[in-house]
């Protein structure tokens, strides 16, 4: 085979193989919409609690079965916020005593969103939370019970390219003699 057509060849099979790599759609620019759907819906309720019996509020009635265990007998609502928020931003939330729950969307990952949770002087932690599903922060003092933050976070799962997606370009190949 001349050096001439090997040359050639090799520089075909350059070029293909470029095209393979390079041939693979640019990676999108956020656009409005990319960006709607990595916002993190987080809804929260502060609830005062206390062991006494009395008034259990009707959108608090979930939550009593989740607090069985404490036989808290008074449950009404002290405060209900929403918050839609986009990985990095934070979230503040005031409780009525004066103290705060700062709360941080980080990541997705596995099906779980990654959020960094504080209160400062009481809790400072990363939660793994599902979609949907609430999470219990309480404990802290307030007049002859607790507050208690119910935190319930809605998000969309980002989405995993098909198996069967847009093929790479094929492969010619070149004979050689």
């Amino acid at each position: 085979m001349s050096m001439q057509l090997m040359g050639s060849a090799q520089l075909g099979i350059a070029a293909a193989l470029a095209l393979g790599i390079l041939g693979s759609p640019p990676a999108r620019a956020d656009s409005a919409a990319n960006v709607t759907q990595r916002l993190v819906l987080v809804r929260t309720m502060v609830v005062h609690a206390e062991k006494k019996a009395g008034q259990v509020d009707w959108i608090c009635e979930k939550l009593r079965k989740k607090l069985a265990p404490m036989n808290f007998g008074t449950l009404r609502v002290v405060q209900r916020r929403q918050f839609k928020l986009a990985f990095g931003e934070s979230g503040r939330l005031l409780l009525p005593e004066g103290r705060e729950v700062r709360f941080l969307p980080i990541s997705v990952l596995h099906r779980k969103l990654h959020m960094q949770v504080e209160m400062p002087g009481i809790l400072n932690t990363r939660m793994r939370m599902t979609s949907g599903r609430g999470v219990i922060l309480g404990g802290v003092e307030h007049g002859a019970g607790y507050l208690i933050v119910y935190m319930v976070p809605n998000f969309r799962l980002p989405r995993i390219a098909s198996a069967r997606s847009k093929p790479n370009p094929l492969l010619h190949r070149v004979k050689s003699e």
